[in-house]
């Protein structure tokens, strides 16, 4: 049987995957953080096998803050429900290892996809479409101005 791992190990568990050192301000590849994101979705926590929404996994982008301030962000999160001992919801944590980019009046829009542990769709699948997204080729043309992995409660 795996080990599962306490929830709070998540961004250690995800950091040491990827290779990604704390603090670190260079930008990974797209590619060394799929991989990470991969190998990471593999990773069991301590979360109930009753609840299939309690562990997921999200690919998300959007373009953020004000017009002066805005910015063009791209994430991948894993999200843990956190429940207390009668089962009942108490709040979320989330990984979240994020791209910021500059303002781009062509980098519109929002897009969000989930996949759950105990969900009908395979990982496999998940992970093929959001790898295969079309916002990865925006790197070449216009690099991030930065990235950064972080934990929290919310």
């Amino acid at each position: 049987m795996t080990r599962r791992l306490p929830i709070e190990a998540a961004e250690a568990a995800f950091r040491d995957l990827g290779g990604f050192a704390a603090p670190d301000s260079t930008v990974p590849p797209p590619a060394r953080l799929l991989d990470a994101v991969r190998r990471f979705a593999a990773v069991e926590f301590e979360v109930s096998t009753e609840l299939p929404d309690q562990d997921g996994l999200l690919f998300q982008y959007a373009t953020i803050g004000a017009t002066g301030d805005a910015a063009f962000v791209l994430s991948v999160v894993r999200q843990f429900e956190v429940v207390d001992a009668g089962g009942d919801h108490e709040g979320y944590v989330q990984l979240r290892a994020e791209y910021r980019f500059g303002p781009d009046p062509e980098w519109t829009g929002h897009h969000e996809d989930w996949w759950f542990r105990g969900g009908p769709e395979p990982f496999d699948d998940w992970f093929a479409r959001i790898s295969a997204h079309p916002v990865w080729g925006r790197f070449t043309d216009s690099p991030p101005t930065g990235f950064e992995i972080s934990q929290e409660s919310v």
